[in-house]
């Protein structure tokens, strides 16, 4: 599984990346935690009631504007978070 996406201004702003409803169901239910991978560092995150991703404590190695592309890859049991910015 591959998604893309491009950060809205909300979605820089406030520090999240919505998820749409075709990709929703390949991520792990709602407040499950699942491992991230982001520049080589593993994280620990969840899908929030929103249908939405959190993007807080990813902003420690890295400044997400709008206009980011945002690609999340599922390789086995581990998603991997690659930004190309705008």
């Amino acid at each position: 599984m591959e998604f893309s996406k491009t950060l809205s201004a909300s979605e820089a702003k406030y520090k999240y990346v919505g998820l749409p409803k075709n990709i929703r169901e390949e991520f792990p239910d709602k407040d499950k935690i699942f491992k991230l991978k982001f520049k080589n560092k593993i994280y620990e995150m969840k899908v929030n009631n929103k249908n939405c991703i959190m993007l807080t404590q990813l902003y420690e190695v890295n400044q997400f504007m709008e206009g980011d592309q945002i690609t999340i890859i599922l390789s086995r049991d581990t998603f991997e978070l690659k930004v190309n910015p705008s």
